[in-house]
């Protein structure tokens, strides 16, 4: 006895490609929105000053002592900022970034770091500083706030 089977009757199995097509460029666009692919940038462009002096240096050595924190007040000046690192001035973002360096790979990796902005700084400059301290791996980055608010 022959047993009928419902596979004999159905015609050879299609698959729909243009479904899996559509799939597949909708997964691609929201890759691709959700990706980042901002340049993180370095360098901040500044003028340079010539050198003072001829064969002397000017920069200020570290004491070697344990920080518990490192405190970065920024301070507006017209309309360029002033940067202090433990009460000592800095006139670019660069020297700031020198001196973070120095503390967190000489002198105590795991130094906690205090942003201390005055009023009138732009958030920007603030920002600045925050990814620097980020890029140089400071774990504790705190933002100091006054006492009025």
């Amino acid at each position: 006895m022959k047993r009928h089977s419902p596979y004999q009757d159905r015609k050879s199995l299609e698959i729909a490609m243009t479904p899996m097509i559509d799939v597949v460029f909708l997964l691609l666009v929201f890759f691709i929105w959700t990706a980042s692919f901002q340049i993180v940038e370095y360098s901040l462009p500044s003028t340079l000053t010539p050198l003072v002096g001829k064969g002397q240096s000017t920069e200020k050595q570290l004491e070697k002592e344990d920080f518990d924190q490192v405190v970065v007040r920024l301070i507006q000046e017209g309309d360029q900022p002033m940067w202090m690192v433990n009460e000592e001035p800095y006139s670019s973002l660069a020297e700031v970034r020198k001196i973070l360096r120095e503390i967190i790979e000489e002198i105590k990796s795991d130094t906690s770091l205090v942003i201390d902005p005055d009023e009138g700084v732009s958030v920007g400059d603030v920002i600045d500083v925050y990814d620097v301290a980020r890029q140089l791996n400071y774990q504790e980055i705190q933002f100091a706030v006054s006492e009025d608010t």
